[in-house]
């Protein structure tokens, strides 16, 4: 089936005032960088012309300069969840000019099932390839796409160059049963596969195609200096005298590392530690620390909801996918970030 290649501005004019959206992605990684930034100048237009225009843009986490930034600065955001870090959506927020709330990220997707915040009226997806049946591979991060997918009226997808077709096979797409029809979600190690490489879409929901070229737009991190090393020393003495202790098993646990300089300063840490067997994640964010450890066989498998790597280190695993293809999977928000899961694997979350 043929789609519609439309420009960013023709997508932008089909999204209206009022309307509930649904963003890919989960931190910068795989958020959309295009239609957001013609629909923040749509925006822009509509007021200057004295008319309303606001959208409620739903996520998987935090996004990028160019949805939360722009939306954020046109004034265009009337609802926003479950998480933000963007300075000029947090002046909007205090100054009440956006609604906002926070929530547990694991929890939206089955409220948006429930309709608990209403009808979506769009998904804007970033994407890798699209086939003719409608099914996509996804970017460098899932979020809650499975439920906006399934639960929007229309979708848009952002095509985007930068990202190699070979990405197919690295995500792993499920959607559990909402309750009280829920069965466990059977992960039982951070490298089981129990959903689809891709994400099945109805082929007369997608509106359009646009194109976009570029990397997520993630800067690099500060240098290690002896503040953070030594944050990472004691991080792994600790982690040494559990094991000692036999509080931690001596096959050890998976990780989940935070996000920033410093949780990525305590990863390379981990580096050093040989008394530390080599271990997995599981967790919501791969930065480049954990790009390094794999590299250095420190790292055996990652689980994540996202590659929120710098785009230096973005285009390095992007040219070398036959290498990480069977250290990584990325899944749904709702997965990498279930309690229930996170309890099972006992993960050391940092």
């Amino acid at each position: 089936m043929a789609f519609p290649i439309l420009s960013a501005q023709e997508a932008a004019e089909l999204i209206k005032n009022g309307d509930n959206i649904g963003l890919s992605g989960f931190t910068a990684s795989g958020s959309p960088k295009v239609i957001t930034e013609a629909l923040a100048a749509k925006a822009v237009k509509e007021h200057e012309a004295g008319r309303p225009f606001k959208v409620s843009v739903f996520t998987g986490a935090s996004t990028n300069n160019h949805a939360d930034g722009a939306l954020a600065r046109a004034n265009a955001i009337a609802r926003r969840t479950p998480y933000q870090n963007t300075p000029d959506l947090r002046l909007r927020i205090n100054s009440h000019d956006c609604h906002y709330f926070d929530l547990h990220l694991s929890e939206l997707a089955q409220k948006f099932r429930y309709n608990t915040y209403g009808e979506l009226d769009w998904a804007i997806l970033e994407v890798a390839k699209v086939f003719e049946n409608g099914e996509v591979v996804l970017g460098t991060g899932v979020g809650n796409v499975p439920t906006y997918a399934a639960k929007a009226k229309k979708i848009l997808l952002e095509l985007n160059t930068k990202l190699p077709e070979g990405l197919y096979g690295l995500h792993d797409i499920y959607m559990p049963l909402d309750p009280p029809h829920r069965r466990e979600i059977p992960i039982y190690t951070p490298s089981d596969r129990i959903g689809h490489p891709t994400v099945k879409i109805d082929p007369s929901k997608i509106a359009g195609i646009i194109h976009s070229d570029a990397y997520d737009g993630i800067k690099g991190f500060t240098a290690l200096d002896d503040t953070t090393l030594q944050i990472g020393a004691n991080v792994c003495n600790f982690l040494i005298g559990e094991v000692r202790a036999q509080r931690i098993p001596q096959e050890f646990l998976p990780i989940q590392s935070g996000v920033g300089n410093v949780a990525n300063a305590v990863l390379f840490g981990l580096g050093d530690a040989k008394e530390l067997p080599p271990f997995a994640m599981y967790t919501e964010v791969i930065q480049d620390a954990v790009i390094d450890l794999m590299r250095m066989g420190r790292c055996k498998f990652g689980s994540t909801c996202s590659l929120t790597l710098s785009d230096a280190k973005e285009a390095e695993v992007l040219d070398d996918l036959d290498f990480f293809r069977d250290k990584i999977v990325i899944r749904p928000a709702e997965i990498s970030n279930s309690p229930e899961v996170i309890r099972r694997l006992g993960v050391i979350a940092m």
